[in-house]
């Protein structure tokens, strides 16, 4: 059954929420976020290598100079394989240039039914 149809033991959504430290827990926190993102890279090659529709989206909650931030890229086996490949590519280097930028920032996988993709 599709993800996206919400069969029993689907996932829905994953979030992984990534936050700056308060003072005195910078290497707890550091350490919580580097697993976070570890975690989240990996379900997002496993996701892909699964051959699941899903839309992988970056929300920077850091308190903006100017306006926030929010990033959305599509991951879909009906997408041609460069374009896949570029896409999770450039997922891993924002979660990993966010993650050392020291933002507050959330990571989320939300499935998608096929062909119902935003083809960036």
């Amino acid at each position: 059954m599709d993800s996206a149809q919400g069969g029993p033991g689907d996932v829905y959504k994953k979030v992984y929420f990534i936050k700056r430290p308060k003072v005195g827990e910078e290497l707890t926190t550091l350490l919580k976020n580097k697993f976070k993102a570890i975690d989240a890279i990996r379900d997002l090659i496993s996701w892909f290598e699964e051959g699941r529709d899903f839309v992988v989206g970056l929300n920077d909650w850091t308190p903006p100079e100017e306006q926030a931030r929010e990033r959305k890229v599509s991951i879909s086996p009906w997408l041609p394989n460069a374009e896949n490949h570029r896409n999770v590519v450039d997922v891993i280097g924002s979660i990993i240039y966010w993650l050392d930028t020291g933002r507050d920032f959330d990571i989320t996988f939300t499935p998608t039914t096929k062909f119902d993709v935003n083809l960036n």
